[in-house]
C-alpha cells in the first residue's frame, strides 16, 4: 500500500497510467494538487467542465466499461467517490479528512495502475479482510479504523465489548478482532472470555492493544487467549504485519 506523505512537494508516480501526482501545498483548508498527464489525455476540473466535456467523458467509460475487468471498473469508482468527498470535506473546512481521503485516493489508483501495468494484484490483496476495532477512546478508534482502512481492510468499529458481542452475533464473521483491554460495561479480558467459550468464534484471530501491563490483565496469549498483544503507543504498521501474516502465512 501507498500512503501519500504530508510534505509538499512530493511526488507520486503511476507509470502505467502515464500520470503523476505531486502535492504542491497544504493550508488554508485546501489541499493543492499538481497532475502530469501525456499530452493525449485531458485533464479538466469537474466543477468547470462544459456539458460537451463531461458528456465526453461520460461516453469514453461507457464505450470502455465493457472491456474493463470487474477489478478494475471498481476501483475507478472508487477513485471518483474518493475525489466528490476529498471535495466536500475541503468546502467544509476538514483538511486532515480531507488528506486522508486522498491518501485512500492514491492507494485505489496505485491498484488500478498495477492491473494496467499487466501485474493483478496478489489474490489475498483483492479480497479485502474484514477487522473489527474494539476501542473506546472515540479519537484512537478512528485513527486505527483508518488507518486499517488504508491498508486494505473492511473496517466496523465498536466501542466496548458488549457492543463487539452484540455485532459478531449478527454479522459475518470478522477476519481480526483488534481489542482494546481497558474499557466500560466490558472490558477486553472479559470479551476474550466470551469468544472463546463460543464455539461460533473458535479459531477467530484476537488481538490485544492496551496501555496495561500484560501482568495487569487475565488474559493469556495462545488459543484460548489472544492471539498477539500490542502495548500503546501502538505501532499500527507491526499491527497490520502481524494480522496478514497470520491470515496467509503461505504470503508472508
Amino acid at each position: 500500500m501507498l500512503v501519500l506523505s504530508r510534505k509538499e512537494n512530493e511526488k507520486v508516480v503511476f507509470p502505467h497510467l502515464g500520470v503523476a501526482l505531486q502535492v504542491l501545498r497544504v493550508g488554508g483548508g485546501k489541499v493543492r494538487v499538481g497532475i502530469e498527464a501525456p499530452d493525449d489525455v485531458s485533464v479538466i476540473r469537474y466543477e468547470i467542465a462544459s456539458a460537451a466535456q463531461l458528456a465526453e467523458f461520460s461516453e469514453k467509460l461507457r464505450q470502455s466499461a465493457g472491456e474493463m475487468t470487474h477489478e478494475v471498473r471498481n476501483q475507478l469508482h472508487t477513485a471518483l467517490m474518493g475525489l466528490y468527498v476529498a471535495q466536500k470535506q475541503l468546502e467544509q473546512n476538514l483538511p486532515v479528512d480531507a488528506e486522508e481521503t486522498i491518501e485512500q485516493l492514491i492507494a485505489s489508483l496505485q491498484g488500478l495502475d498495477h492491473e494496467l501495468g499487466g501485474h493483478p494484484l496478489p489474490e489475498a490483496s483483492r479480497r479485502r479482510r474484514r477487522a473489527l476495532v474494539v476501542e473506546d477512546n472515540s479519537n484512537e478508534r478512528r485513527l486505527l479504523a483508518s488507518y486499517l482502512a488504508l491498508s486494505g481492510f473492511d473496517v466496523h468499529a465498536c466501542d466496548d465489548g458488549i457492543e463487539a458481542l452484540d455485532y459478531l452475533s449478527t454479522h459475518d464473521r470478522p477476519d481480526a478482532v483488534v481489542l482494546d483491554m481497558q474499557m466500560p460495561r466490558l472490558g477486553g479480558a472479559a470479551a476474550v472470555g466470551v469468544m472463546r467459550a463460543d464455539p461460533r468464534f473458535r479459531g477467530l484471530k484476537v488481538y490485544a492493544v492496551s496501555g496495561m501491563d500484560r501482568g495487569e490483565v487475565q488474559v493469556s496469549v495462545g488459543p484460548e487467549g489472544v492471539d498477539h498483544w500490542f502495548s500503546k503507543p501502538l505501532d499500527p504498521q507491526q499491527l497490520v504485519e502481524r494480522i496478514n501474516a497470520e491470515l496467509d502465512p503461505a504470503a508472508a
